[in-house]
């Protein structure tokens, strides 16, 4: 039997609130399958010679990839009717295969601007050699008390 989680509303939320981590395995597996899936044939993302030569241990993770794991931890908190709205991000190391990758973050702060019911997160990711990805998300909730329309890409970018 499947159980669905309770809605995350705006009003739920804390500044400094951590939101639940997750670990990610990069295996080789998951390495050749996420560069096929966006079609990011550079042979860094599923070579090892190639990734050792920029750098890395291995071959390694894409920016793509890196932000796909962002987007998993983010709307597992935030619930289906939260929305991703902005993520901005820099990778200071390589996340190559092999290196377990744990992504966490927590509440910056939480604003309602334009009838939507926002808050932004500060995140990071990092592995055994240290943190891999620094950067701040914002999102849109559902509220108890204001409730909000779903943020249209094009009106709110």
């Amino acid at each position: 039997m499947v159980t669905q989680k309770k809605q995350l509303c705006w009003e739920d939320v804390r500044d400094g609130e951590e939101i639940p981590q997750v670990t990610f395995n990069l295996t080789i597996q998951r390495l050749v399958m996420s560069a096929s899936a966006i079609r990011d044939f550079a042979t860094h993302h599923h070579n090892t010679a190639m990734g050792q030569a920029d750098g890395a241990p291995n071959m390694h993770a894409s920016a793509d990839s890196c932000l796909a794991m962002w987007e998993r931890v983010i709307t597992d908190w935030i619930g289906e009717a939260g929305r991703v709205k902005e993520v901005n991000f820099r990778i200071t190391t390589f996340s190559a295969a092999g290196d377990a990758v744990t992504v966490s973050g927590k509440v910056a702060k939480k604003w309602q601007e334009k009838g939507l019911n926002l808050v932004e997160l500060d995140l990071k990711s990092e592995h055994a050699r240290g943190v891999s990805m620094l950067g701040t998300a914002i999102a849109a909730l559902p509220s108890t008390s204001n409730p909000s329309r779903v943020p249209g890409w094009t009106a709110d970018g």
